[in-house]
């Protein structure tokens, strides 16, 4: 009998199988209880988490002829053609490869007809976003008004991809990555089942390279069996995948910590000489500090300093940053690794915060004083040290200025000029500048016609006052 890979052999056949998928279950089982089965629905997320897997068996949950709860008995005819991939109503397309507008013709053509078996003709159309605009467009009336018993079900590792045009006219579900104990307690199951023996920390190295994929873990785990000869061992599972044996790993970290510069590049190349990926090994030391990072903020007991691994994990995301697109990155890596020396120049978080909040303080304290000094009350203005000045400085403008009668009120000064003084005026803006309020400007003429007006207005007013006893003057305009 043909070998069969584990990513097949253990992909889930029913609902309670699925990994790390509830949210997703649960909706379409009620669906199904409900009978609330949509036309057409959208599977998005990363590869290898149970797109594809998710849409079979909820083919086979609308076609099993004999269902249990919700879930397919795998055991029907309908069920086995389905595993089989050999059941009429199911038509699995690949978009990669099948991305035209002839291809979607060719469903159209389709749909028209009933069932051949069973209750439901299920179209899954994987890798969807690679579809063309000119399938898209073709895709979309058929979306909008679908004969009966037809459902579509889009796969994508791009949900972006796909035309908002077509996504309104689907039910959304978002697949999220497993956890890592997720993935661990499946690929337990699977060795437990093969009766082959494991290292606990060689579970803990294939989940955490699989990145979320659980197909991609089975698939590493069924490299791992066969590197290793039968027995799953730490050792071999690093050596398979080129990691950082975790004693060197643990080596490192203790020296990025202390500073040790010298030490760190002093592996760096030997990993390099050894034939390590370097990318993958500082992809290893920034988990690790994260890890470090989040004991610290649960308040684990731990002897790492915070400001420390903070420092540390700025430069190691850097250089990681910066060395993954070159050819020969080692130059990159150990140019930011010196920087560790330079550490001790470096002020502390609570310093920093320290050191804001006095700078702080002093600036309130500065702005007190100069609120202090502005809401001083304003000196009493001289004019004959002015006078004084202007004379000092514009000479001529002072042999006038000092021709003029000058008198000071609330908020301007009054010149009152006359024939004598009159050039006075063509050096108005100069003389402003000294004066502290606005300058008004009065003839002695003026003065005299105004004069005249009050005593007019003086004489009316008494008259009025005469008029009515015991009446009197509230404000006199000017």
């Amino acid at each position: 009998m043909a070998y069969q890979a584990l990513s097949r052999k253990y992909r889930p056949q029913k609902f309670s199988q699925v990994i790390g998928q509830d949210f997703v279950v649960k909706t379409l089982k009620n669906a199904i209880k409900l009978n609330r089965i949509s036309h057409a629905y959208i599977f998005a997320g990363s590869r290898g988490i149970g797109k594809t897997t998710i849409a079979r068996i909820l083919t086979k949950v609308l076609n099993c002829k004999n269902p249990q709860d919700f879930e397919p008995c795998n055991e029907c005819e309908n069920c086995i053609q389905i595993n089989k991939g050999a059941f009429p109503d199911l038509y699995e397309i690949d978009a990669a490869s099948n991305r035209g507008i002839d291809d979607i013709r060719n469903i159209k053509e389709n749909i028209n007809y009933a069932p051949v078996k069973g209750n439901y003709k299920v179209y899954i159309i994987d890798e969807a976003h690679m579809l063309t605009r000119e399938a898209f467009n073709a895709l979309l009336k058929t979306l909008e008004e679908p004969p009966p018993r037809n459902i579509f079900i889009l796969a994508t590792t791009e949900l972006h991809k796909i035309p908002e045009t077509i996504k309104s006219r689907c039910q959304i579900f978002l697949f999220k990555p497993p956890t890592i104990n997720q993935i661990k307690d499946y690929l337990r199951k699977i060795l437990e089942n093969e009766n082959i023996p494991y290292e606990e920390e060689a579970l803990n190295i294939i989940a955490q390279a699989s990145e979320g994929g659980v197909r991609d873990s089975a698939s590493l785990l069924d490299q791992a069996i066969t590197f290793s000869e039968g027995k799953l061992t730490t050792k071999a599972v690093e050596q398979m995948l080129g990691i950082i044996p975790t004693n060197i790993l643990n080596e490192v970290v203790e020296n990025l910590h202390n500073l040790k510069a010298e030490e760190v590049i002093k592996t760096i190349e030997n990993l390099d000489r050894e034939g390590y990926d370097l990318n993958l090994f500082f992809k290893q030391l920034i988990s690790k500090f994260e890890e470090i990072l989040i004991d610290i903020a649960t308040r684990k007991e731990t002897n790492f300093n915070i400001d420390t691994v903070i420092y540390i994990q700025n430069i190691l995301t850097r250089a990681y940053i910066e060395a993954r697109n070159f050819i020969n990155p080692k130059p990159i890596y150990n140019l930011n690794i010196a920087k560790l020396k330079y550490i001790n120049n470096l002020k502390s978080i609570s310093e920093v915060i320290d050191k804001g909040i006095d700078k702080t303080v002093e600036k309130q304290k500065i702005n007190q004083e100069i609120n202090q000094v502005e809401t001083k009350p304003e000196e009493k203005f001289n004019l004959q040290a002015v006078l004084t000045k202007i004379a000092k400085e514009e000479p001529v403008i002072g042999h006038l200025i000092k021709k003029i009668n000058i008198e000071e009120k609330e908020d301007r000064f009054i010149f009152h000029l006359d024939e004598t003084t009159d050039l006075i005026k063509e050096k108005l803006d100069k003389i402003q500048t000294y004066f502290p309020k606005k300058i008004e400007i009065i003839y002695k003429k003026e003065e005299k016609k105004e004069k005249k007006k009050k005593e007019e207005r003086d004489e009316a007013v008494s008259k009025i006052l005469n008029l009515f006893p015991g009446s009197k003057i509230i404000k006199e305009d000017r």
